[in-house]
């Protein structure tokens, strides 16, 4: 079994104490505070490592004389990551995109600057974002994925809902992420609280190996061990799925645990021309193209085609999450982490 690390109370505990000092140190401090007209783009990014330098090709080719430099994070560093380097006086981030629940800590904690691209999707109905940073770059669905011959071979039914995994034939033979908290925070919005925390506590109870990341998560799946994942995301599960459909299926539930993703200008942006410029790239319907057709991501443009297997309203309806306060994600990363008895 992985022991996750030690990252969410760190983050949370990192986040909170910042906001005033992230606030003090403004653009007074040393090390990237003064803006600059090189065209340079330093991107803090939790695209999938295997997407970033893609993205930046397809960037490139409208914008050959921008140099985009990728630093590719977890979407539990991201937060870390800015909040430590600007209370040093560093403001290195350009651009920063990643899981809303993590990029809403920046925003509580005035990390990053407002900015409207003049392309941007709209917001899905019901969500809410402070104004000045509704960029989202793409969304996310959670699903569940499975080995179906490993499935099989331990004579099981495929597992078609959460509650199935709560069973005792399933009892060690998924895997879970203990630090995806959009995952709980969506279960809360489909189900109520006492109903998702008490599903928390039969996944939990069943004792899942803990993985580090939901890629992870399916390339241990797709060798067949463990059988299943609780945590997948969907863009990943369907195009592995297409590579190796006997190692790998998946199920989209109804309704359909959905998170955004979003893209912010840094505060104190060391190149905030260039990096507006990418913004706007990102968010228009030739960069939300890109997004589709390299990364698999779900875009919520209205001209943009997705992929049918991940994104089908009709058959599963999105149930949409967002930003989280600091008090209310500290409270769900605590109840989540004691339900699935993580160390």
């Amino acid at each position: 079994m992985l022991v996750p690390r030690p990252r969410r109370w760190a983050l949370a505990a990192v986040a909170g104490a910042a906001l005033l000092a992230v606030a003090a140190c403004g653009s007074s401090g040393s090390g990237g505070g003064s803006k600059s007209n090189a065209q340079v783009v330093v991107w803090y990014t939790t695209f999938a490592s295997d997407d970033v330098s893609p993205m930046i090709a397809a960037f490139n080719k409208q914008y050959p004389k921008i140099k985009v430099q990728p630093l590719r994070l977890s979407a539990d560093q991201l937060p870390t990551r800015v909040i430590t380097e600007q209370r040093g006086g560093k403001f290195n981030a350009d651009v920063v995109s990643g899981e809303s629940v993590y990029v809403s800590q920046l925003i509580n904690a005035g990390a990053l600057a407002p900015y409207n691209p003049p392309d941007e999707p709209p917001l899905p109905k019901g969500s809410t974002l402070p104004p000045g940073y509704h960029g989202v770059v793409y969304a996310n669905t959670t699903v569940i994925a499975y080995n179906p011959k490993a499935v099989k071979a331990h004579h099981l039914q495929p597992p078609k809902t959460w509650q199935d995994l709560t069973k005792p034939a399933w009892k060690g033979k998924f895997s879970i992420d203990p630090g995806a908290v959009n995952f709980y925070q969506s279960m809360i919005t489909i189900m109520g609280h006492t109903k998702a925390l008490a599903l928390m506590k039969g996944l939990g109870d069943n004792k899942p190996p803990f993985v580090e990341s939901h890629t992870q998560a399916l390339t241990q799946v797709q060798a067949g061990e463990p059988l299943a994942t609780a945590t997948a995301y969907g863009y990943k599960a369907a195009s592995e799925e297409k590579k190796t459909p006997g190692q790998l299926a998946f199920v989209n539930a109804n309704p359909l645990p959905t998170s955004l993703s979003l893209i912010d200008l840094g505060k104190n942006a060391p190149h905030p021309g260039p990096a507006k410029t990418f913004i706007n790239w990102m968010e228009s319907k030739q960069g939300q193209q890109q997004v589709v057709s390299i990364t698999n991501h779900v875009s919520l443009r209205p001209d943009i085609s997705n992929d049918p297997m991940v994104w089908n309203p009709s058959k599963w309806p999105p149930s949409w999450v967002g930003a989280l306060s600091p008090t209310l994600y500290n409270q769900y990363v605590k109840e989540y982490t004691q339900a699935l008895h993580v160390p």
